[in-house]
């Protein structure tokens, strides 16, 4: 089974698990990966970056631009880029950019239209992006399992939103959770989890903080109504991804935001839940003190993880990707040299290094 690993530097290709350095793959030059994602009503594997989203129907091997509209809006790297990618049971294809935009194609990429109603939430004055405070970015797009018309909208930063008429209309749910919206995964209908950071709060005594948020886990049993913060009195809630697999609910967060992570200002850790969330168990990973893992995959029946420092405001050369392996044990177990301990449950085991930080990784 091959792992795609995206990075802040494209999207490399490795052909199993574990792998050593020289078996890797450069597959796409496409700057800052920002999703790989299959789904199986879907041919192919998709990736949005920070030069526009791609497609393979071949494993990762060659790979085909969608040529979302990226337009002119200059913030950032001199255009505005593709933050989002979904693909639905009825054959649609759905972008998200910054500034933000929302664009929907019918004909597998050949064309785009804009999605104007999502430009017309009552919110979207508020919302702002960790870079600039006038551009955000749509983060997350996903369906709600159950209802195939229905899409949830990430903003980074200004909430999370909902359509139910496939992206035509909009209802603003930003006074529910005004937060650094990173991710949004649907459990069931009216279950979903969102991961979240906050804004610099130099931002706020500008006057321009306006989604300066707690960050951390939350969980909505309403469909997005509402929210209830999961990890309350965390102190690592600068958390970019969750994972659920197997009953196990698995993040990773920071105790400060991206800005701290030039300096390694900031510490991390890993927790993991088997009673979805009402507890956390902190795990030691490989990675730590500093390492943020930011993607879970299942590989031949293991779940896999990728780290790094990604999105950093000024991208470091001194630190490398890294893959990491999940196995159960049991016992008390010693700490390796790799940070891992032999025969406590779980262990986490480093299985490959990448020349890039891992924002995604995706099995194909």
């Amino acid at each position: 089974m091959t792992l795609l690993i995206g990075t802040d530097q494209g999207l490399y290709r490795a052909p199993d698990v574990p792998f050593d350095r020289d078996e890797l793959e450069f597959v796409l030059d496409c700057g800052v990966v920002t999703a790989v994602k299959s789904w199986d009503h879907t041919e192919g594997t998709f990736v949005a970056s920070s030069t526009g989203a791609y497609r393979s129907v071949d494993g990762g091997e060659t790979w085909t631009d969608l040529e979302v509209p990226l337009g002119d809006r200059f913030w950032h790297a001199g255009q505005s880029e593709v933050w989002a990618i979904l693909a639905t049971a009825d054959g649609a294809l759905y972008a998200g950019t910054n500034d933000p935009y929302l664009f929907r194609s019918v004909d597998g990429g050949e064309t785009w239209t804009e999605q104007k109603g999502f430009r017309e939430l009552p919110s979207r004055g508020h919302w702002e992006s960790p870079i600039d405070p006038h551009y955000a970015r749509l983060r997350a797009l996903e369906t709600v399992p159950g209802r195939p018309d229905h899409l949830i909208a990430g903003v980074e930063a200004g909430g999370i939103h909902v359509s139910r008429d496939g992206g035509r209309t909009w209802s603003d749910h930003r006074d529910a959770i005004v937060d650094d919206v990173h991710q949004v995964l649907p459990i069931s209908e009216d279950v979903w989890l969102a991961t979240t950071g906050y804004l610099d709060h130099d931002l706020e005594n500008l006057g321009l903080g306006h989604a300066v948020g707690e960050g951390g886990l939350w969980r909505t049993t309403d469909a997005g109504e509402s929210w209830t913060r999961l990890d309350v009195g965390n102190d690592f809630s600068y958390v970019r991804r969750v994972f659920v697999h197997d009953g196990r609910v698995i993040f990773c967060g920071g105790e400060e935001a991206p800005p701290a992570w030039v300096n390694d200002d900031h510490g991390v850790a890993l927790f993991e839940s088997t009673n979805f969330g009402r507890d956390f168990d902190r795990v030691p990973f490989p990675g730590e003190p500093h390492e943020v893992i930011e993607t879970w995959a299942v590989h031949d029946g293991d779940v896999v993880c990728g780290s790094g420092l990604f999105d950093v405001p000024d991208q470091r050369d001194d630190v490398e990707g890294r893959i990491m392996r999940r196995a159960d044990g049991g016992g008390d177990g010693e700490t390796g040299d790799d940070g891992a301990r032999d025969g406590e449950t779980p262990t986490y085991e480093t299985v490959g290094r990448v020349d890039a930080n891992v924002s995604r990784i995706e099995v194909v």
